[in-house]
């Protein structure tokens, strides 16, 4: 039978669109309108700061390929695999051997493995050129003191050569799921529909798309938090005060007429965006200092200022405090040529990839750490779309890939940190693309920390969150509460 329109459900469908377009200009983004959505009938909560049974999540998202075979270099993993690296792969783009004579080399980890140099800035025998203030051992010094786990020849059984298909199919958990992975995360631990989840960036990334109605709040320039209207780009500070006091003016009038899910959603967000804008608008002074000068960074210092962001808002002791944060980290690592290696004083360009991550991420550490109620109550996960080719081109760069590294940190123990995971498959046969083997679903390391600290349940990682994975086990990577 088909079905019928009636002019009340048209209304109300006309109504979201409009609610969407003005919540949009508040930075409040993907919703979803369904009046039957089962989380308006949920008691509302006062949730403890922070969340008692589940550690925050941070996503870090390295979007373009990161090659991660010169992050941690597999220097001694056979005799077969070393020469290959060394000789046929990678003659002139390899980092070598930390018991190389050469004054910038890897930093050897368990005997097989070794990190890139400025993975490791600031730690005791490292050469470091072109100091930092931030350069405090980096992921090397969270790896010796057991808060940082590296799983190797990571990837999506859904990859293809293409960035957009690839870092889809990873956002959205499968290719074949309906909405964000991150989404259906907090929809399967109970998390309330108004669950702070921040994007400290211009947009919100699929992994957050909603379809349970769920909102998510993107915070692209926090000393200037507020409706992103294209006329703040020309209009006077003063005029913009009183531009979002009449926009507020229009809104809140509208969302206060009745109980309905337009309503309610619209009430949310705004109390959402006033609780944001007080901790956004007080001086925040971080316990570490962040890596975003342009001179060793690529991407104008967006992953330090939203990492930084992430810490005052999950430090805030805010009414709802923050569940999820994901970022995504730009700004070059799609290295088809001139990639770089080492040297600070020619093509820096990965050098200052990987400073950029490993500065940051242990800034971040350190940070959140020096609040004894943040500490052990965090998980970091970086990951890429895929890894890089395993030979280098004639262009002095990698093209598309397959597997890569994951990267996992923590914070007093609530990871077993220090420790390389996964099945290394060897750099004799190629994979896809004529990359890494993939011998490990990224989809098993987060469910991994998700049934380890977060209170999910296997069931719930098979039937809502990675629908298809047929998660049976992690990899040991979280600790269990």
């Amino acid at each position: 039978m088909k079905a019928q329109l009636s002019r009340r459900t048209f209304l109300q469908g006309c109504t979201g669109f409009a609610a969407a377009a003005a919540l949009r200009g508040f930075g409040i983004t993907n919703l979803r309108f369904d009046a039957d959505a089962p989380h308006l009938h949920m008691a509302p909560s006062t949730p403890q700061q922070p969340p008692a049974n589940r550690d925050l999540l941070v996503l870090i998202f390295v979007r373009g390929g990161l090659d991660g075979l010169n992050l941690v270099v597999p220097f001694n993993t056979s005799s077969a695999d070393r020469q290959r690296y060394y000789t046929t792969l990678r003659p002139t783009l390899n980092v070598p051997a930390p018991n190389a004579n050469a004054a910038r080399k890897a930093i050897d980890l368990d005997g097989r493995f070794g990190l890139h140099p400025d993975a490791a800035r600031g730690a005791s025998g490292v050469a470091v050129p072109n100091g930092h203030a931030s350069d405090r051992g980096g992921l090397y010094e969270l790896f010796q003191r057991g808060d940082l786990a590296i799983v190797e020849a990571c990837g999506s059984p859904d990859i293809t050569g293409s960035h957009f298909d690839t870092e889809l199919y990873v956002d959205l958990g499968g290719k074949q799921n309906q909405g964000g992975w991150l989404a259906r995360y907090l929809d399967a631990a109970g998390e309330p529909h108004d669950a702070l989840a921040v994007a400290p960036q211009w947009g919100v990334p699929p992994s957050l798309l909603s379809q349970t109605g769920r909102s998510a709040v993107a915070v692209p320039d926090p000393e200037h938090f507020g409706p992103q209207w294209r006329t703040r780009d020309w209009t006077a500070h003063e005029d913009a005060a009183t531009l979002i006091a009449a926009q507020r003016a229009l809104l809140e009038p509208m969302y206060q007429r009745g109980g309905d899910f337009i309503e309610a959603v619209g009430q949310s967000a705004l109390q959402n965006y006033d609780m944001l804008r007080h901790v956004l608008e007080t001086t925040y002074t971080p316990a570490a200092i962040y890596l975003t000068d342009d001179s060793h960074v690529a991407d104008y210092g967006s992953l330090g200022h939203s990492l930084q962001t992430v810490a005052q808002l999950a430090k805030s002791s805010l009414s709802n405090p923050l569940r999820v944060a994901t970022i995504d980290v730009g700004g070059g690592y799609d290295t088809h040529d001139n990639q770089g290696l080492l040297d600070w004083n020619g093509n820096s360009r990965y050098p200052r990839l990987i400073t950029n991550l490993a500065n940051n991420i242990k800034a971040f550490c350190d940070d959140m750490n020096d609040d004894e109620a943040w500490r052990g109550r965090f998980v970091v996960v970086m990951l890429s779309e895929f890894g890089r080719v395993l030979y280098q081109n004639d262009s002095g760069g990698t093209d598309h890939g397959a597997g890569n590294v994951m990267l996992v940190a923590g914070s007093h123990g609530n990871i077993r940190g220090g420790q390389l995971y996964g099945e290394w498959p060897g750099l004799t046969n190629f994979g896809f693309n004529d990359g890494l083997h993939i011998t490990t679903d990224y989809r098993r390391v987060l469910a991994d920390i998700l049934t380890a600290r977060m209170g999910i349940a296997t069931p719930q990682i098979n039937d809502a969150i990675f629908p298809g994975l047929n998660y049976t086990s992690g990899l040991g990577i979280g600790a269990a509460r």
